[in-house]
């Protein structure tokens, strides 16, 4: 018989019973993941989970419960339903290379990591793209890619080892990403997988929210991205690299600011102060440096030979001009590879200095470098610590290493004084506490520095949509407490039946009861029409003059316009505007922000009766620094005026969305629209860096900041792009500028359609930098003044720079075209009528369809042939980036109109593109949704719209 056991409650049993719970949940879930990708693709021993408590940044460290490697999409979405299904948290990991702790699995969570996922799937030579699984190499993607002449351009300084995906979570920029732009602006489509095991593809060439803009930078909170679709560029033709020595690091610093002001766009502008110059020189990264400089600048110019040289020379004139006691080209390819492996060895050579550094990574604006650069080193003096500097000096992204010897507890805690210290100092001077490296955990509880509790909150709403669950990689970016997070997931659970009830976009299903107003009043005629279009009838709950009455104790009678189904409102300030959104959410009316009127109809028909907010007498241009390349403005300036201002000094924005002149800025960020010129300058959400919006309820959310480069938590800015009034009225806007180019000239041809797109595709082989290449129908061209426009269809194609560099181009593309068969060729130097006719277009005659699609460049010649073939009108489409927009001024029979346009639709949809319609008369537009079928994602805009607005108090219908 076996003796008898007496146990008796102690801390020490408790204990012993917790761990065998958690033996046994392991060995369960360990069996369980192993199912699903081979038992030697999950570790669970403690000696295997070391590598993965921490990052490239040691000083947070937290074990996994276990690291798994998936080799495919479907096996990432299985390992998260198992994970799901046993509510147990994950942190999805690269290479490990952050510097934020973000890839760290806390809460004893799982690490996915992506390290066998690196296939290139794809390199599409003729549409510059590649397609990859996200655990591939940064620098193994551009190797693949260089024997067909193009690159991927963003470069972090652990690119050699930094993954695709990796730098997908954090943003990363990198040394060029100052011309080029950070990873956002070079990923075109994302295959990922949420938290509880649902695939998505988050493609631009999609209708809807822009939820690949707001996923990239979500470090990982969100989901995991599996595939990447990414763009390539040309490798540049002609490069030239500049090294400017100096005595005085104030002097680096203040020609870094004339560099840009003076309207230079270097590919990369770098500095490294003394004590990292002579880091560098006792490493193996030595390339020759003087050890009694004080700064180094390296300067790189890149694009045509024709023109360059005077960019070189412009610049050398200004490093002089402030000081350097020496600034020479690197002699050779040789010698320009020593000087960047320099500058990217800095980080490892500071380990000869120091046995421990903290490097931080802060944004300032460019005009503020020299005095927090001072600052830097007056902190460290403080905290008794040396600091070295070495930073992307182009756009202000300061990366300041604070040495210390972590076996002295003392200088432990003074290094995370001066760290914050430097964070409060960079804040102050109007930057951010992050530019490229991320949150994650080391900065979380730096984020109330720059959000406030209102911010903070509307990207919790955001990543809640996402990742309703928590489960996904807990505990990063933003600070927030067990009972926050446990009352939102309270209010996710009471509308989780409302949402499933709500129809997908695609469907023509409403959201609410039909309220509101009567009216007796008239609107300005432009306005009316379009409201009357935009708007269907609905009967009057309540007198009108109540409403005109409540709404002009805000704004007064004369702002206060109405028309038989809708009144107009015109606030003057964001506090008019707040309290105008707090009165119609109160009395359960419906909104509309509108900025010109001029794209009202946009989209689905609205359901309801709207109070229609207009922004027109919000127009105050708040700050333009043309040290910085920014400004500021409310969002009732109209883009022709801002331009106008911005030009005074030598810069403008360049976007060119459909405007006759009375586009406002937030009219044309609300519809994310882009026109020719975004081929050269990019899509408009790429230049939004700053955005203040207000929500259905009133209140005042910020997103972003005044600097060019900030991952400082969600990019809501990108979400609010194109989100057409249906999340937030958009009150201001800071945008990044560029430079005015000296000399624009635009080379015309016509012909027959297939001949003119060879000839353009020609002159894109060619490696020319057109800033646009635009193709446009034979009336269109008509339209917009091109004489030489009765042989066909016209090609327009623009170059922007220097007078030498355009001179060379647009003779060489003249001969290209002439090789291609091209009717007839000429070139303008006086082109800015051209384009802004060109711009006009679409709201230049009574169109009553249009419809736009986007699709791979390659695929619009033989599409063109068939929609010219099943609709008449007039068109314009972007050869380099696959846009086409076509408008029809009359539909003869409705229905053979909607049979055309789904048959267009599936054509597109076949290649992976889509086909939007923007405008429609009554009946068509009752018929046909707008935008199509979305697809999977649309569960999240649902989401997201639920968590933002409620209530669908704004627009309601224009998506759904």
């Amino acid at each position: 018989m076996p003796p008898t056991v007496t146990t008796s409650f102690t801390p020490e049993s408790a204990w012993y019973h917790r761990a065998s719970r958690h033996d046994n949940t392991l060995n369960t879930l360990t069996e369980n993941l192993r199912a699903v990708v081979g038992a030697s693709a999950v570790l669970t021993e403690p000696d295997e989970l070391l590598v993965y408590e921490c990052d490239g940044l040691p000083q947070h460290k937290y074990r996994p419960r276990a690291v798994v490697f998936p080799s495919s999409t479907e096996e990432v979405a299985e390992i998260l339903r198992v994970l799901a299904r046993a509510g147990i948290p994950f942190a999805p990991r690269g290479a490990g290379t952050g510097l934020s702790g973000g890839a760290l699995a806390v809460n004893s969570g799982v690490v996915i990591e992506l390290a066998r996922m690196r296939r290139l799937l794809e390199i599409d030579v003729e549409n510059r793209l590649a397609r990859v699984q996200t655990g591939m190499v940064n620098a193994q993607l551009s190797r693949a890619a260089a024997p067909f002449g193009l690159h991927y351009v963003p470069d972090p300084s652990s690119q050699a080892s930094c993954t695709i995906g990796g730098n997908l979570a954090e943003n990363a920029g990198g040394i060029h990403c100052l011309k080029y732009g950070t990873t956002v602006d070079h990923v075109l489509a994302a295959r990922v997988v949420l938290s509880g095991g649902e695939v998505l593809d988050l493609d631009l060439r999609n209708p809807g929210y822009d939820l690949l803009g707001v996923f990239v930078g979500s470090e990982g909170t969100f989901g995991i991205a599996t595939e990447a679709t990414v763009r390539l560029a040309p490798i540049p033709p002609a490069v030239r690299t500049l090294l400017a020595i100096f005595d005085d690091v104030n002097d680096a610093s203040r020609a870094v600011s004339n560099i840009i002001a003076a309207g230079l766009m270097p590919a990369a502008l770098e500095m490294m102060d003394g004590a990292i110059i002579r880091a560098v020189e006792a490493s193996v990264f030595a390339a020759g440096l003087p050890l009694d400089a004080e700064a180094a600048l390296l300067i790189e110019l890149d694009g045509l030979e024709a023109g360059l040289e005077e960019n070189v020379a412009h610049a050398q004139k200004i490093c002089l001009d402030n000081r350097a006691r020496d600034v020479h080209c690197a002699r050779d390819e040789h010698e320009r590879k020593k000087l960047w492996a320099a500058r990217k060895g800095a980080f490892g050579a500071m380990g000869r200095i120091s046995p421990d550094t903290m490097l931080q990574d802060a944004v300032v604006p460019r005009s503020r470098l020299p005095e927090v650069l001072a600052a830097t080193y007056q902190i460290g003096a403080k905290y008794g610590l040396r600091v070295a500097n070495v930073f992307h000096a182009g756009d202000g992204n300061l990366h300041p290493f604070l040495c210390f010897d972590a076996r002295h507890p003392e200088e432990v805690v003074r290094v995370k004084e001066a760290g914050r210290e430097l964070m409060e100092t960079c804040v102050r001077a109007g930057g951010s506490i992050t530019g490229e490296h991320g949150v994650g955990i080391d900065k979380s509880a730096f984020l109330p520095l720059i959000f406030s509790d209102s911010d903070m909150d509307t990207m919790l709403r955001v990543r809640a949509a996402f990742d309703p669950s928590g489960l996904c990689n807990p505990g990063k970016i933003i600070p927030t407490s067990r009972s926050c997070g446990e009352a939102r997931a309270g209010k996710r659970a009471s509308t989780e039946a409302s949402l499933a009830a709500q129809p997908s976009p695609g469907t023509q299903a409403s959201l609410g009861a039909p309220t509101m107003l009567g009216a007796q009043a008239s609107l300005p005629a432009n306005v009316r029409k379009q409201t009357d279009a935009a708007i269907a009838p609905a009967p009057s709950l309540f007198h009108l003059d109540t409403a005109r009455r409540l709404l002009a104790q805000i704004v007064s009678h004369e702002n206060v316009k109405a028309s038989d189904d809708s009144i107009e409102v015109a606030p003057a300030t964001m506090d008019e505007a707040s309290a105008i959104l707090r009165l119609i959410s109160h009395h359960g009316w419906k909104a509309v922000p509108s900025g010109a009127a001029t794209w009202l109809t946009v989209g689905n028909r609205l359901r309801q009766p709207a109070v229609i907010i207009s922004t027109r007498r919000m127009h105050r241009i708040i700050e333009h620094e043309p040290a910085d390349l920014i400004a500021t403005a409310e969002a009732g300036v109209t883009l022709s005026a801002l331009n106008a201002e911005l030009g005074r000094q030598g810069q403008w924005l360049p976007l060119d969305p459909p405007d006759d002149g009375r586009a406002t800025i937030g009219g044309v960020v609300a519809t994310g629209m882009s026109g020719a010129q975004c081929y050269g300058y990019g899509w408009t959400r790429g230049s939004v860096i700053g955005m203040k919006m207000l929500l259905a309820d009133g209140s005042l959310v910020k997103a972003g900041g005044r600097v060019v480069k900030n991952v400082a938590g969600y990019d809501l800015c990108k979400l609010f792009t194109g989100s057409y009034g249906t999340l937030g009225l958009i009150v201001e806007l800071t945008f990044k500028l560029r430079p005015r180019p000296a000399h624009t000239a635009t080379v015309a041809a016509s012909g027959p359609l297939d001949s003119l797109w060879r000839g353009a595709k020609s002159v894109l082989d060619a490696r020319l930098l057109p800033v646009a290449v635009e193709m446009v129908s034979q009336g269109a061209a008509r339209s917009i003044g091109i004489s030489d426009a009765d042989t066909g269809p016209s090609l327009l194609i623009r170059y922007a720079g220097t007078r030498e560099t355009v001179a060379f181009q647009t003779d060489a593309t003249i001969k290209l075209l002439r090789d291609a068969d091209a009717i007839a060729t000429s070139s303008t130097s006086d082109d800015e009528n051209l384009w802004s006719s060109l711009a006009a277009l679409p709201l230049a005659r009574e169109n009553r369809l249009v419809w736009r699609s986007v699709m791979r460049p390659s695929e619009p010649p033989g599409f063109l042939h068939q929609a010219m073939n099943s609709l008449d009108g007039i068109w314009q489409a972007g050869v380099g980036d696959g846009r086409l927009r076509m408008l029809s001024s009359s539909i003869e029979n409705v229905k053979t109109c909607i049979a055309s346009l789904e048959g267009l639709r599936a054509q597109v949809r076949s290649t992976g593109g889509s086909l939007a319609i923007e405008q429609a008369p009554t009946e068509l537009a009752r018929m046909i949704d707008a935008w199509g079928d979305i697809g999977p994602s649309a569960a999240v805009m649902r989401r997201i719209k639920q968590e933002l607005d409620p209530d669908d108090v704004l627009s309601p219908g224009r998506f759904w």
